[in-house]
């Protein structure tokens, strides 16, 4: 039950008067906007009370030795916001959250895809290379003071205010950096014909990196509040503006550059939609010491981001473009485009859900074990079988996108589909990392991976593309041992229980395995006709194997979704 907001302070002093015993430790901000406090009875021995700060709610249990007179005033009074505290568990803002922030992911692939089709091979190698160059240091820009934002309870408006002009400047100091990197690599390797393309689609590019910056300490608001699906309507938004932008574009004659300015469209829409979402703007002052405050947490976040991302893209940023040439770019670009990037955007979508819900309960093992088991179940059970599908039909499917010319992807798709099926279940490992105040974690074992990494992939860049796409396929399988040992440790999980919570999607993605397998060895169709059999004959068989297999935890899951 609520106190009403007309309740406000009184509700507060009368927790403070009613009992010696009270501990009542709130949080003072400073805002511009309306500030109150709000009591929340959760029982005859316990209260909620919360403050609301220009949308930031800070929340504390107190506990309330002897009868409870607050709790009774609290259950006479308005209960106008008991759904957003009560009716919602975190379960069920976790679920509703990971379903609306992926909601956009689909336009963007659609778009990619229509590009690919369309435009060269080289070209799109150019794009893909600029793209994953400029997510380096766009990287560097937010200086992980997002997270440092969600992770630090006690943070205000003046913490937001700071952490936005600090990122500002350090976006901007990027931006004119990377403009001046081009007349550097000239001055070391002449002009060549790579670096004048690269440059002329990653120039124009280049403004995502100050945009960037600043839209993720906007995002950080609603992310503390798990108004995720806030965040979602934003980059839906921003999809769909990009890509009647691109299309348009396209459609026009501009080439490349119409996939150049979708790029830059869907940023510039983004950080607008945030902006009007969070309803929030940054003061003009700046106090170091706030800032202070978040960057240690924050630099360990973003090292471990940065390296994290390195290890990443090192394949696409060096060994594929640089050793092997823009055609192998774009070849590999397209397999990666579409079996690990979904994953990579699940892992930021994830992160950005189940890292504030997971730091409500950071000190609780046993809620954050439950909490992780279901999550990384709900996912394979969700990839996996379309992952097998993909592995199966993938000679169909790059045979639709461009015919002949993009079957020397075969070989590196279907390799890192399967690093993808490890690589998706993985991707919560991070969260729990973060959420324990483990970055530091996160960030020495990033530094062994690319140390690792570095001379596999100079081994595997001799075999070309399919030798990249291998090396990253017997990476995950040791980066996720690894990683699960150590949430293992850290959440008291053990690993037959890590097990068990595979069971369901496992027979899921075996039993529709076996049924396109079976169906595609019978029939002789076109390549569209291949997969709209096998996307039919793939659902009626998924469906069929959640029901023997998995029905408990979707009815589960379900019921999360829709609060109850």
């Amino acid at each position: 039950m609520v106190a009403s907001a007309s309740y406000g302070d009184d509700c507060a002093s009368g927790a403070r008067d009613a009992f010696d015993d009270v501990h009542f430790d709130c949080v003072e901000y400073q805002s511009n906007y309306s500030s109150h406090w709000r009591g929340f009875a959760l029982s005859a021995q316990q209260a909620l009370f919360c403050r609301d700060a220009g949308g930031l709610w800070a929340c504390r249990v107190h506990v309330l030795c002897g009868g409870s007179n607050l709790v009774s005033r609290a259950r006479a009074s308005h209960a106008f916001v008991v759904g957003n505290m009560s009716n919602q568990s975190l379960a069920t803002r976790a679920v509703r959250g990971a379903f609306w922030t992926g909601s956009g992911l689909g336009v963007h692939l659609i778009v990619t895809l229509i590009f690919f089709r369309i435009l060269n091979l080289e070209d799109m190698g150019y794009f893909i290379w600029a793209q994953r160059v400029l997510v380096l240091f766009q990287m560097v820009g937010v200086l992980g003071l997002n997270d440092a934002l969600i992770k630090y309870q006690d943070a205000s408006r003046i913490h937001f205010s700071s952490a936005f002009w600090a990122c500002l400047f350090v976006g901007i100091a990027l931006f004119v950096g990377f403009i001046a990197s081009e007349w550097l690599l000239i001055i070391w390797l002449g002009r060549t014909p790579n670096i004048a393309a690269f440059f002329d689609i990653a120039k124009p590019m280049a403004l995502i990196i100050p945009l960037a910056s600043v839209s993720g300490i906007v995002k950080a608001i609603l992310a503390r509040d798990l108004r995720f699906q806030s965040i979602a309507i934003s980059e839906m938004a921003a999809a769909l503006i990009a890509a009647i932008v691109g299309i348009g574009l396209l459609i026009g004659g501009w080439g490349i550059k119409s996939a150049v300015w979708n790029a830059i469209t869907r940023e510039i829409a983004l950080l607008g939609g945030l902006w009007i979402a969070a309803a929030w703007m940054p003061s003009l002052s700046f106090s170091w010491a706030k800032l202070k405050a978040l960057l240690p947490f924050g630099f360990n976040v973003s090292g471990a981001n940065l390296l994290n991302n390195i290890n990443n893209n090192l394949d696409k940023v060096y060994f594929v473009p640089v050793l092997l040439g823009p055609v192998a770019a774009g070849l590999y670009a397209f397999a990666y485009q579409y079996t690990m990037v979904p994953l990579n955007r699940a892992s930021v979508v994830l992160t950005r859900v189940i890292f504030p819900a997971f730091s409500v309960v950071q000190r609780n093992n046993q809620t954050l074990r439950r909490g992780y088991t279901r999550t990384i179940t709900a996912i394979a059970l969700l990839s996996w079988p379309a992952l097998i599908g993909g592995f199966i039909y993938g000679r169909e499917i790059l045979l639709l996108v461009k015919g002949e010319e993009m079957l020397p992807a075969l070989n590196p798709l279907r390799l890192l589909i399967l690093a993808g099926m490890l690589k998706a279940v993985g991707t919560v490992v991070g969260s729990v990392f973060l959420a324990k105040g483990k970055a530091n974690w996160s960030f020495r074992w990033t530094l062994v991976n690319l140390i690792v990494f570095v001379p596999a992939l100079y081994w595997g860049v001799r075999y070309g593309i399919d030798g990249i796409a291998a090396v990253l396929s017997a990476a995950a399988v040791l980066f996720l041992v690894v990683t699960q040992i150590l949430v293992n440790r850290l959440i008291d999980l053990r690993m037959i229980d890590y097990f068990k919570s595979f069971v369901g999607p496992f027979l899921t993605t075996l039993w529709v395995a076996v049924a396109l397998v079976a169906v595609r060895s019978l029939t002789d169709l076109k390549p569209v006709e291949a997969l709209l059999l096998g996307a039919v004959i793939g659902s009626i068989a998924y469906a069929f194997a959640v029901r023997l297999f998995a029905w408990a935890f979707v009815m589960r899951f379900w019921r999360d979704f829709r609060g109850q």
